[in-house]
């Protein structure tokens, strides 16, 4: 319970904005770093439990992260982007740590812009209706209109690499009418953040 409210921080919805409405980029730079360190030690810790256990070696288990492939890989990844939800695509790297790098950045990347251009298209048909629009960006947090009205496209860009809310920041992009080709061109750094995620995860398997 104590490691579960210790790790709630790096999940909840808070302004990484300075009084002057520029981001505390020292402040992202340092939760990033924490994010990624969690992340990686919970995936880490797991795999060691794992070894230490009959379920483990289990072939129901192995035979169920086979199962679910791609599709499910996929499936979770691109809802994940799409919704405001409490998770992360992090805790999926374990069914895909047996793929080819390749595959793995392809179709995690892929279902992330999917799920990041579904969110920006219901961000659209949202600024459409003013109670609803007023209602979501109520409820979003996290300053994200003023994040991009002052960074445009770079601020797709940053929460595409930093623990900032991806989903809801793609939502507000399409309610304040961000051009579409930015942001395609924006949310096209998930490809970039599955590669790096990947790659680190792969050399602590292969140092382990």
């Amino acid at each position: 319970m104590k490691i579960i409210e210790r790790l709630k921080p790096l999940f909840k919805k808070e302004s990484y904005m300075l009084d002057d409405g520029t981001l505390d980029m020292k402040r992202l730079l340092r939760r990033t770093l924490a994010f990624t360190v969690s992340i990686l030690a919970l995936y880490l810790l797991g795999m060691k439990l794992l070894s230490l256990t009959t379920l483990g070696k289990s072939e129901a288990l192995n035979q169920f992260v086979l199962n679910f492939g791609v599709q499910g890989v996929a499936l979770y990844v691109y809802l994940v982007d799409l919704l405001v939800v409490p998770l992360s695509v992090d805790f999926i790297w374990a069914f895909v740590m047996s793929w080819h790098p390749l595959q793995a950045i392809l179709v995690m990347g892929t279902s992330s812009v999917a799920g990041a251009v579904s969110a920006y298209l219901i961000g659209r048909l949202v600024g459409l209706i003013p109670p609803i629009k007023r209602w979501v960006m109520k409820v979003s947090g996290t300053h994200a209109e003023e994040l991009i009205t002052k960074y445009g496209v770079w601020a797709i860009v940053i929460s595409g690499l930093t623990p900032l809310p991806f989903s809801t920041i793609c939502t507000v992009a399409g309610v304040v009418k961000l051009k579409p080709h930015l942001f395609l061109l924006g949310s096209l750094i998930r490809y970039v953040r599955m590669g790096i995620y990947y790659f680190i995860f792969a050399g602590l398997i292969y140092i382990s």
